[in-house]
């Protein structure tokens, strides 16, 4: 969430100073014309904020997933991964999208969770690569991070989850 917040206000700040460059340039009879500059700092800007904008969509669908599946609820769970599945637990396992789903019950001893740290490692059209830190709370009071990263796919418009990966941080 920090790195989200930290690349919104670099994206404002890079939108403050093009709208500098331009109000200098209002004086210019050539002000129609960017400049390299402002051409070069325009197509910077673009890539970043799609960056900003998929982070915060992926992260959604993250909480959507981990809501989902704190609740036991496969159905939302099955509609966010993708049919060709690959995961990998914190204590090592893998499982395909039918084991993940099969082994999908209500938690009883979790008390609070949360998705922090959200950043995109890589991303194209079709696929990205999120990592981020979730933190789980138990009723007893003690609490655990991990490290994910989630490979996402986009298929008939929509991102789904292909792969995911989590490591306990000790």
């Amino acid at each position: 969430m920090k790195s989200v917040l930290a690349l919104t206000a670099l994206l404002a700040t890079l939108s403050l100073c093009n709208l500098t460059d331009k109000s200098k340039q209002g004086n210019n009879s050539n002000a129609a014309v960017p400049t390299t500059t402002q051409a070069q700092n325009e197509q910077k800007s673009e890539p970043q904020k799609d960056r900003v904008e998929l982070t915060v969509e992926l992260m959604k669908i993250e909480s959507v997933i981990t809501t989902a599946s704190y609740a036991g609820d496969i159905s939302t769970l099955a509609s966010y991964v993708a049919d060709d599945y690959s995961g990998t637990t914190i204590d090592g396992k893998t499982q395909n999208k039918n084991q993940l789903l099969s082994s999908t019950k209500p938690d009883t001893i979790t008390k609070s969770w949360k998705i922090t740290d959200g950043e995109i490692v890589s991303a194209d059209g079709d696929s990205a690569v999120l990592t981020y830190i979730q933190q789980q709370t138990l009723k007893d009071g003690r609490t655990f991070h991990a490290r994910v990263t989630d490979t996402f796919v986009k298929r008939d418009g929509r991102w789904l989850v292909k792969s995911e990966q989590a490591t306990l941080v000790r």
